[in-house]
């Protein structure tokens, strides 16, 4: 074999790499990312809900950790969640809503806090956190959009003491607070 031979077929040989690669990552992404009906039903670690009933939302992922659907426009990117966080075991509502208010506090510490909000509300039968908050973005790493839009609830999980669902729905955009 020739110089010239060995080093076309090396070239070949990465060509086809690269591009095995790229396909992987490709199904990957799109796999990733489902199209959904809206309003569908879901379930997950014991609670049930349903995804958003308005078009454009894709389902980001959905397993142990969570669900988490996505959408995406010129003007903003919104995701809307439920997951399920370990906490402690609160013998008392009071007790309960003051330990998620301090969760949700240091969960949300590290961003550049505008406004923010904790109300204890009574959600599908249940004494729940309800929190919202608008959080401004640096330039570098947002440089599209300026705000971190926040609104949600933290309930105790139904059936598991030292749990809680999150439901949870955000937006990074250029207003501050909801346009939808």
């Amino acid at each position: 074999m020739t110089c010239g031979e060995i080093i076309v077929r090396t070239m070949k040989n990465s060509f086809v790499t690269i591009l095995v690669a790229l396909l992987l990552v490709s199904a990957a992404l799109a796999q990733r990312q489902t199209s959904i009906k809206p309003a569908s039903v879901y379930r997950h670690d014991g609670i049930r809900f349903a995804s958003p009933n308005q078009p454009g939302w894709r389902l980001l992922t959905s397993g142990k950790l969570g669900t988490v659907f996505e959408k995406q426009d010129e003007d903003a990117v919104s995701n809307a969640s439920v997951k399920i966080i370990k906490t402690k075991t609160f013998e008392m509502d009071k007790e309960r809503l003051t330990g998620f208010e301090e969760l949700k506090k240091e969960d949300l510490s590290r961003l550049n806090r505008d406004s923010i909000h904790f109300n204890y509300v009574r959600f599908k039968g249940s004494t729940c956190l309800q929190y919202d908050g608008i959080f401004k973005l640096d330039d570098a790493s947002a440089p599209k959009f300026k705000y971190f839009n926040l609104k949600g609830y933290l309930c105790p999980h139904p059936t598991v003491k030292d749990s809680a669902a999150q439901i949870e729905f955000s937006n990074r955009s250029g207003s501050s607070g909801f346009t939808e």
